[in-house]
C-alpha cells in the first residue's frame, strides 16, 4: 500500500507530464496558426475558429480540416481529420493522417514545433493527400467524395 507522500509524488509527476504535453500542444497550435495565417502561399486555405480544443482550416471554401490531440489521457497522437458532411449537417470528421507530438517539442521526431516554417511544411505534407485526391478527381472528371472516402479508409 502506498503512503500519502508516495501518492502525492506520483500525482505531481503525472500532472507535470500531462501539463507539459498540453503546453507543447499549445505551442504547436500557435506555430501552425501563425505560419498559415501569415503565409503568402496560394493554397486556397484559411483558418477558422473552433469552439473545441482543435485547430480548423477550410480548404477551397468547402472542406473543413481539424487537427487535435487524441482524447486519450496523455495522448501524443495528433490527428488530422476531414469533415465529410455537408455544411447544413453536424460535422463528422474522419481521420486521414496522424503525427506524434513528443515531450521534447517535436512532431514525428524531427519537426521542431517552434519552427513555424517546418511546422507549416509538415502540415502541408499531411494535407497534400487531400489536394491530390481533389486534383485527380477533377482532372479525371470523377466525383470527389468517393476519392476522399478512399483516402479516409487508408488512414
Amino acid at each position: 500500500m502506498s503512503t500519502l507522500s508516495e501518492l502525492t509524488s506520483k500525482a505531481d509527476y503525472i500532472a507535470s507530464k500531462n501539463n507539459h504535453l498540453k503546453s507543447q500542444w499549445h505551442t504547436y497550435q500557435n506555430s501552425l496558426i501563425q505560419a498559415i495565417t501569415t503565409s503568402n502561399k496560394k493554397i486556397n486555405h484559411e483558418f477558422t475558429c473552433s469552439e473545441e480544443q482543435d485547430i480548423r482550416f477550410t480548404l477551397f471554401n468547402h472542406f473543413s480540416v481539424s487537427i487535435h490531440l487524441s482524447d486519450d489521457f496523455y495522448s501524443q497522437d495528433v490527428i488530422y481529420s476531414l469533415n465529410m458532411t455537408p455544411a447544413s449537417e453536424e460535422p463528422d470528421f474522419k481521420a486521414f493522417a496522424h503525427a506524434k507530438l513528443s515531450e521534447d517539442g517535436r512532431l514525428d521526431g524531427t519537426v521542431d514545433i517552434r519552427d513555424k516554417n517546418a511546422v507549416q511544411e509538415h502540415y502541408l505534407n499531411k494535407i497534400s493527400a487531400i489536394y491530390q485526391c481533389l486534383f485527380d478527381s477533377l482532372h479525371n472528371n470523377q466525383p470527389v467524395l468517393p476519392q476522399l472516402e478512399k483516402l479516409l479508409i487508408q488512414a
